[in-house]
């Protein structure tokens, strides 16, 4: 016995001193990336010229200066279900460390055992005189074992677990940044679905004293009945139009509702029309300058995968060591006897103690093809990790583009809104005068109203692009650099 404590002893000594790590060691992949973006974001972005502060990245949405906006953003990154499902992963993950941990340490069992054994009298090895066919055993005992970690199978599967960790962590953060654009999203998408609504409600009442005016013309006999009824016809059309945004409305609102995890109709009074009118909002602060090499640290979702590549590196030494001699050290002490009252007796000692060596000799090549697919399983890891990086550069990129071209087909809106407006004057002018029918009054109201309703959703598209790039650049989470001190 005493042999056998110094063996398991001096192997366990040597293993301290001597023990290895089969597998490589990792090393983050350097991303080939640019030294600049194709367009400048902070050239482009809301308010460049400005003075004010800068955006914040984490809290993106505080620059539109709209509270229904930061309040709807607050309660989503509370009550989301998607958002929370990502917490679960994250405790999951957690647990999942303190196994692997676990698993690299001493194990203890109490064993308990009654057991009724009967023996055959049929065999050459049947019954010995004397002895009973049937009899009882009792016993009682602990047992230990503990697999030394000689070539770092417990190490890799502990690094993996914590890269997993860290993995799942980043997983949240980046839904968090989906979560917050999605709402930003839809709200801009409601407001400039209200703003068209109320461009529809305008052009009815327009529309409705132009029918009027046909009329007492007709009655006075200076125009033909056919005014009346193309000035009917119009009003009807544009009515038309109300109940179609209306559906409209509706479902991006249940769209919200669902985002923040609310009840249908819990957000109708938070998101109606203020009596000042429909306000879609615009990002009002300064971008600061920004590098491709940021998005290496302010994309969460470009950290998973990076965490991910790292584990499943990890995880190539656990398969590895799976060709090395395992070395367990085991032992147990307990009692045993026929009969329970004699459990406790010195003579129902009985003890166990020594090393287990176990060497892979034939597997068919099992263990090296899976070392071959884990390696595989790396190499996805590294082409997604490259993807999202590759991804994170053009989403910024076309992000800066919807907001230049957004910006500009506004500006050009605008002018055109001018000749339209100068255009119905002029043909009202006309037409009171005789020297026009109603047709070329309606054409120009038509003219004009569509272009308040294009206008309407072009501003929202350039606030939307704002919140795409916001995104892009990894807004929307505390980043390292913005993360306060615990």
């Amino acid at each position: 016995m005493r042999t056998l404590a110094f063996t398991a002893l001096a192997a366990a000594a040597a293993c301290t001193t001597a023990c290895t790590t089969v597998g490589p060691d990792y090393e983050a992949p350097a991303a080939a990336l640019p030294a600049s973006f194709h367009q400048e974001p902070s050239e482009v972005a809301a308010g460049p010229s400005l003075e004010g502060a800068e955006v914040v990245l984490a809290t993106w949405w505080t620059a539109f200066d709209d509270p229904v906006l930061t309040e709807l953003i607050a309660r989503a990154l509370a009550n989301n279900t998607d958002l929370r499902a990502a917490y679960a992963r994250i405790a999951e993950a957690e647990a999942q460390l303190g196994v692997s941990r676990a698993l690299n340490n001493p194990r203890l069992d109490l064993n308990a055992d009654y057991t009724r054994t009967g023996i055959t009298e049929n065999s050459q090895f049947g019954l010995f005189p004397g002895q009973e066919r049937e009899f009882d055993s009792y016993s009682l005992g602990l047992a230990a074992s503990w697999e030394l970690d000689l070539w770092g199978r417990a190490a890799r599967s502990i690094e993996a677990a914590g890269a997993e960790l860290d993995a799942r962590a980043f997983e949240l953060y980046a839904a968090r940044v989906s979560l917050a654009g999605q709402v930003g999203d839809a709200y801009l998408r409601l407001r400039a679905l209200q703003s068209r609504a109320e461009v529809a409600r305008d052009d009815v009442e327009v529309l409705g004293e132009q029918l009027e005016t046909a009329r007492a013309r007709y009655q006075a006999g200076l125009v033909q009945e056919l005014d009346v009824l193309r000035a009917s016809t119009a009003l009807q059309s544009a009515r038309a139009t109300l109940p179609q945004i209306s559906g409209l409305l509706a479902q991006v609102e249940s769209e919200l509702g669902l985002l923040l995890a609310a009840h249908p109709g819990e957000l109708t009074e938070l998101l109606a029309v203020s009596d000042e009118g429909v306000h879609v909002p615009t990002a009002t602060a300064r971008l600061g300058t920004q590098v491709p090499a940021d998005l290496l640290r302010r994309r969460p979702d470009v950290r998973a995968t990076e965490r991910a590549l790292a584990a499943e590196t990890a995880r190539i030494g656990v398969a590895t060591a799976d060709l090395y001699p395992e070395l367990t050290l085991f032992g147990s002490i307990g009692l045993e006897s026929e009969k329970p009252e004699n459990l406790f007796e010195s003579g129902s000692l009985v003890h166990q103690l020594g090393p287990r060596v176990s060497m892979p000799l034939f597997s068919s090549g099992a263990i090296r093809a899976n070392i071959a697919a884990q390696d595989e399983r790396a190499n996805q890891a590294l082409v997604a990790h490259e993807a999202s990086v590759l991804a994170a550069l053009h989403e910024v990129d076309a992000a800066t583009s919807a907001i230049r071209w957004s910006r500009a087909e506004l500006d050009a809106l605008g002018r055109a809104r001018e000749q339209a407006e100068l255009s119905l004057e002029r043909s009202r002018a006309l037409y009171t005068e005789g020297l026009s029918t109603i047709d070329s009054v309606l054409e120009a109201r038509r003219e004009l109203v569509a272009l308040a309703d294009m206008r309407a959703q072009v501003a929202a598209a350039l606030s939307r692009a704002h919140i795409d790039l916001f995104r892009a650049l990894g807004g929307g989470w505390p980043g390292e650099a913005e993360q306060p001190d615990a």
